[in-house]
C-alpha cells in the first residue's frame, strides 16, 4: 500500500510540474461552466452494503459503509479548482465479531477539469491533509467477551477521478471513484484487561461516489 501511495503522489505532482515547466495553461472559454473566478460548493456521498456467508459454518457477516464529503473552492485560470474538503466515513460489520470504524479527514484539494464543454467534463482530484481514525472491535463468541478500542491521527491522501454533468451553467452532478490512503499512528486498548499498545496503521479504501454541486460567479455572500 505504501508503494501505491507513493506512486499516486509522485504521478500527480509530476503532472503539475510538467505543466508548470511548459507554461501550458489553456485560456478559459466563456462557454465552460468551470471558468476562472467562479466558486463551486458541493456535497457528495458513498454508500455500500455486502453480505459474506461461510458454507461450512453457515455464518453470515453483514457490512454497511457510508461516507459524506463536503468541499468548496474557487476556479483559477485553466479550469483548476483550489479549495478545501471535509470527509466523514463510517463502516460497521456484525457477526461473532462486531467492528465499527470511523474516520474524519480535512485538508486542501486541487481539481482539474479536462474539457471546455458547457455540458460537463472529466475531472481529477488530489488532496492531502489530516485524518482522525477510530475503530472498535467486539469479540462476542468468547467465553468472556473482549472489546478492543483503537484511536489515533495521521496523514491522508485522496485521489479521485470522475465526470461532472452541468445543468444551466450552475448545477452539476458528479459520479466517479475515490482512492483514499491513510497513514495513522494509533493507540490500542483492550477491555476489560486494560492492556495497551501502539501501532502504525495503513488504511486504504476505494469507493464509488455521487455528488451535487452549485457553481456561482460569486460566493454565497
Amino acid at each position: 500500500m505504501r508503494i501505491l501511495y507513493l506512486f499516486f503522489l509522485l504521478f500527480s505532482f509530476g503532472i503539475l510540474f510538467l505543466r508548470a515547466q511548459n507554461n501550458y495553461i489553456p485560456s478559459d472559454s466563456i462557454a465552460t461552466p468551470f471558468r476562472e473566478g467562479r466558486w463551486l460548493t458541493g456535497l457528495a456521498g458513498t454508500i455500500s452494503s455486502n453480505t459474506n456467508k461461510t458454507k461450512s459454518s453457515d455464518k453470515k457477516t453483514i457490512t454497511n459503509e457510508f461516507g459524506l464529503n463536503f468541499s468548496t473552492g474557487k476556479f483559477i485560470k485553466g479550469r483548476w479548482l483550489l479549495g478545501g474538503r471535509l470527509n466523514l466515513n463510517r463502516a460497521s460489520s456484525s457477526n461473532n465479531v462486531d467492528r465499527t470504524t470511523e474516520s474524519l479527514y480535512v485538508g486542501p484539494f486541487s481539481s482539474y477539469y479536462l474539457s471546455k464543454n458547457n455540458r460537463g467534463s472529466l475531472f481529477t482530484t488530489l488532496s492531502m491533509g489530516y485524518v482522525r481514525y477510530r475503530e472498535e472491535t467486539s469479540f462476542n463468541d468468547l467465553a468472556s467477551p473482549i472489546t478492543e478500542l483503537a484511536e489515533g491521527g495521521g496523514f491522508g491522501t485522496l485521489f479521485g477521478l470522475g465526470y461532472s454533468y452541468v445543468i444551466n451553467d450552475q448545477i452539476a452532478f458528479d459520479i466517479g471513484f475515490d482512492l483514499n490512503i491513510f497513514l495513522v499512528d494509533i493507540s490500542q486498548e483492550q477491555r476489560p484487561s486494560g492492556t495497551t499498545a501502539s501501532e502504525n496503521l495503513t488504511v486504504s479504501n476505494t469507493a464509488f461516489t455521487f455528488g451535487f454541486n452549485v457553481i456561482l460567479d460569486d460566493f454565497f455572500f
